[in-house]
């Protein structure tokens, strides 16, 4: 099981948190991406980032975008985080996001459920993964 308790967890998808200072507001954290958490932000949000990265980052995994992010994105961006690294289904809890990874067992589940207790449940049971197929026109995305 994967979890997500803050900004800095967010680091190994991708999605590398720098400061809050950049923004005037005090409201948005500037974060670096690296593709994978490029591809991550895009999917939750449905937008295409176009941004230049503020940093580097690393020779093997670099740096190719930059965000500003408020505090209450951090659980829709755990969500499809730990969904795109392969997790069957993932739960919001007061504290944090686990991913059920395909190798924990139902023991594992249950046992986890019951000292965790859930409040939400996301995982992608339809066809087209985040997008549901509209009824009219046929189109997904």
């Amino acid at each position: 099981m994967k979890t997500i308790h803050r900004w800095s967890d967010l680091e190994i998808f991708g999605i590398d948190p720098l400061t809050a200072e950049a923004c005037s507001l005090g409201l948005r954290l500037l974060c670096d991406l690296t593709q994978k958490g490029k591809s991550i932000v895009e999917k939750c949000l449905s937008v295409e980032i176009r941004s230049d990265n503020w940093n580097r980052g690393s020779d093997a995994d670099p740096h190719v975008a930059s965000v500003m992010l408020t505090a209450e994105m951090l659980q829709p961006l755990s969500v499809f985080a730990l969904l795109q690294s392969g997790c069957r289904e993932v739960w919001i809890t007061e504290r944090a996001a686990f991913g059920v990874e395909p190798s924990d067992t139902e023991e594992q589940v249950d046992m986890m459920k019951r000292c965790q207790k859930p409040h939400r449940r996301f995982t992608y049971d339809g066809p087209f993964q985040d997008r549901n197929q509209h009824q009219m026109s046929g189109r997904v995305r």
